[in-house]
Order: structure tokens, then C-alpha cells, then sequence
């Protein structure tokens, strides 16, 4: 069996009482993601926000920034070995969301942070600044160590 990539195009991000892709709108239900985020015991609260291109915005502290995707078809699981037990991937099917981005932000911890500037000079620097962007504030749970 081969990979078969399928994209979906994102046009807009809006939140909304239920999490679903219409028209290539994303609607998120901010409780449904929030809820997901905080089954990790190393997250003590979460919150999201939405920035989009040409906005007057600017994202810091970004730890990351993700393609979101779901696997639908195949063994295996999307980011084996970081979200999903390590396995041969390639095969079976997978859909990516095109033209948006999740952003995990949050409180320095280290020295890999960075800034996204949806809009003006700096934005040049970054193709995040072309995305929407989900944008996932995490605060982490005190006394957790810095790698964890």
C-alpha cells in the first residue's frame, strides 16, 4: 500500500460550539480543544487564540508550529515517535490541513523561542506569518523541570 496525502484547504479560522471544516472554514470548540490539551498532567492551563495574516499581531514566545493532519487510513499514527509509537509510515492515507498552522506558545523556559509577526517587517522573516494560526497558550505546572 502506498501513502496517499490529502489536503484540505483552510480559508478562515473562527471559534465556534462545535469543531468541524465547512466551506474551508475551520470552526474549533475552543472548550472540546482546551479539554484535549489539558489530559496532560504537565499543563496547567490553556487558553487559544486566533491570528491571521495582515493582523496587527505579533506571537511570542512560539516553542512550535504544526501542520495540523490526521491519519484516517493505514497503521500507524501522524508524527510517529512524537505524538504516536514510533512505526513505518507511508502507507494508508493522510490528510493535512493546508494554509493554517498550530502555534504552541507560552512561558520562556528556554532559549529555542521565537516571535511571529503576523504583519509588517518582521513578518517577511516567517512563512508562519502567511498561515492562520491556532494559537495554543500553554502554562505548565510549577515546579516542572525545563525539559520536561
Amino acid at each position: 500500500m502506498r501513502l496517499e496525502m490529502g489536503h484540505i484547504y483552510i480559508k478562515d479560522i473562527q471559534f465556534a460550539s462545535e469543531s468541524k471544516i465547512e466551506d474551508g472554514i475551520l470552526y474549533v470548540s475552543e472548550e472540546a480543544v482546551k479539554a484535549v490539551a489539558l489530559e496532560d498532567e504537565k499543563i496547567k492551563s490553556v487558553s487559544f487564540d486566533i491570528a491571521k495574516p495582515g493582523e496587527s499581531v505579533r506571537i511570542t514566545p512560539v516553542k512550535d508550529v504544526i501542520e495540523p493532519r490526521v491519519k484516517v487510513e493505514g497503521r500507524g499514527g501522524i508524527f510517529p515517535g512524537v505524538i504516536a509509537k514510533v512505526d513505518t509510515v507511508g502507507e494508508g492515507k493522510t490528510y493535512a490541513l493546508k494554509g493554517m498552522a498550530v502555534v504552541t506558545a507560552g512561558k520562556i523556559v528556554g532559549f529555542q523561542e521565537g516571535i511571529i509577526d503576523m504583519t509588517g517587517p518582521g513578518a517577511e522573516y516567517t512563512p508562519f506569518s502567511k498561515t492562520l494560526n491556532l494559537v495554543m497558550v500553554c502554562e505548565p505546572v510549577d515546579d516542572i523541570k525545563q525539559h520536561d
